[in-house]
């Protein structure tokens, strides 16, 4: 069983490519009109089995509103906002062919894991840049951890409240 290579592409540090991202996503945190944050509870774990069913729920309709919002052979950047680690850009629309639930749900040491880049933060902090939104998972050290889903388009494609990993979450206010 093998993940498409092409749906995540490593780039460098200093990859230009990233550039008009970071600025999407330097707009995107100035405006808080359009955006939704979850606090994580303290001992909450993405390695947690008992909510990996729920972990790749979230994943798939994740996936899927990026499908469709990203056209066809665009992709998206995953910049880590504390710079530790370098830019991947991902390509949503390349299929995940064959991937076990392990695969999907990616917290076994002897998987890959089809998501390179969790939507969890599980210790490292990434957002997924779109041309007009965002899905940040910030790892905070001195406080809860969050997750923040910025801009209406993805807002309006995803069904927050049907998602049953983000009711064990605490929904904070704009």
């Amino acid at each position: 069983m093998t993940v498409n290579a092409r749906a995540w592409q490593h780039l460098d540090f200093d990859d230009p490519t990233v550039a008009p991202s970071l600025a999407v996503l330097e707009a995107l945190q100035r405006r808080e009109r359009e955006v939704v944050r979850y606090r994580i509870p303290e001992g909450f774990s993405p390695y947690d089995e008992a909510v990996a069913d729920e972990i790749i729920e979230l994943q798939q309709r994740v996936l899927d509103a990026l499908r469709k919002l990203v056209p066809p052979g665009d992709r998206l950047a995953v910049v880590d906002p504390e710079d530790h680690h370098p830019p991947l850009l991902f390509h949503p629309h390349v299929r995940f062919e064959d991937v076990s639930r392990e695969r999907l749900w990616g917290y076994k040491h002897y998987v890959m894991p089809a998501w390179r880049v969790g939507l969890l933060p599980d210790g490292d902090s990434w957002c997924f840049v779109g041309s007009d939104f965002a899905w940040e998972a910030l790892y905070l050290v001195t406080g809860p951890s969050e997750l923040v889903i910025r801009g209406s388009r993805l807002l309006s494609t995803l069904d927050l409240s049907s998602l049953r990993l983000l009711r064990r979450f605490e929904r904070l206010g704009p």
